[in-house]
């Protein structure tokens, strides 16, 4: 038995039954009722014992539920007033006077946690951030060196360096990416404008490699996020798409239905529960669709995720993976 509401009534219930339990036998040995009793003792009993035993009970087991849906109700409203704050990635801050005395102390705990928790994230974007920051320099003189190597090495060495520096923007665009950046500096993001636009960009990059990239819009509905953040989680979705190609096959970027960005390809497809080891952080996945240096599914979920959206693989019906964001109001 799980349920408070169980508990709760099981208890009061059982405190009920004892209780008529002791007030029947109390009446027995008083009236004597191992004998005869008589016709007065009988309507006694029912009029002074039976009726108002009944009576008390009614009204016992009708205080005992209200009593009972009260408690429910609050622990109810602290429930969704912990899951708002949880989705806005904010401390729950209760007025813990409002709560009962047996409650104070579970509501301080997760209030502490909470606290805890944000700080810690807090301090892990700005960790991310800073990083970021801090490389971008070194990288961008290690670029200036490549010009005294030989033409051999170069561009082997450009490459890399370009890789990376795509990856430390991941990287800044991902501690950007919170709820709170969301909700100050957030606007609408047009999903159709915004894979027409990734397709302008990486097209002459797919028929280099002998890929075809096009579009299609269904439908779409407006996303609240920063558009470059989702932008950059497209992009990397598509570069895998692309690798996991064969050559002459085809990458397609979807708009719509609803609030939502498919990207389709020819490849082996990536089942859900491979889809969740690689999105996990440290996995690597050069030889799958997970990015050259292992991030890329894992920065664009986190993008997602920041956003109330989510990446999800399209199989069975497709080969492919979408984004999938919460409903905007126009």
């Amino acid at each position: 038995m799980k349920s408070i509401r169980q508990r709760l009534l099981a208890g009061l219930g059982l405190s009920g039954v004892l209780g008529a339990t002791v007030l029947a036998i109390v009446v027995v040995l008083q009236y004597d009722l191992f004998g005869t009793p008589t016709g007065d003792a009988q309507t006694e009993i029912i009029e002074h014992v039976a009726l108002p035993l009944i009576l008390f009970l009614l009204l016992f087991g009708t205080g005992a539920v209200l009593v009972v849906r009260r408690v429910e109700r609050d622990l109810e409203n602290t429930a969704k007033e912990v899951s708002a704050a949880a989705s806005r990635l904010e401390s729950y801050d209760p007025n813990i006077q409002s709560f009962p005395t047996e409650l104070q102390p579970f509501v301080t705990s997760v209030s502490e946690l909470t606290h805890r928790l944000m700080t810690h994230a807090r301090r892990q974007e700005a960790f991310a951030a800073d990083a970021a920051h801090e490389l971008k320099t070194p990288l961008a003189l290690l670029t200036l060196e490549l010009d005294k190597l030989s033409e051999k090495d170069a561009p082997r060495l450009r490459k890399h360096i370009l890789s990376l520096s795509e990856m430390i923007d991941q990287l800044l665009l991902l501690a950007r990416s919170n709820s709170t950046d969301i909700v100050s500096s957030g606007s609408l993001v047009d999903p159709a404008k915004l894979v027409r636009s990734i397709v302008e960009d990486m097209a002459p990059a797919a028929i280099a490699i002998r890929r075809e990239l096009s579009c299609e819009v269904t439908e779409p509905k407006p996303i609240m996020g920063l558009d470059e953040a989702i932008g950059a989680a497209v992009r990397t979705l598509v570069s895998n798409a692309l690798r996991a190609t064969p050559s002459g096959g085809q990458v397609t970027l979807v708009a719509g239905p609803g609030p939502m960005i498919t990207i389709l390809d020819e490849g082996c497809g990536l089942p859900s529960d491979e889809l969740e080891r690689l999105k996990a952080r440290g996995v690597r996945a050069d030889s799958a669709a997970g990015g050259e240096a292992g991030l890329g599914l894992a920065i664009a979920d986190r993008i997602a995720e920041a956003h109330g959206g989510e990446l999800l693989t399209c199989l069975p019906e497709q080969n492919g993976l979408k984004l999938v964001f919460p409903s905007t109001a126009n």
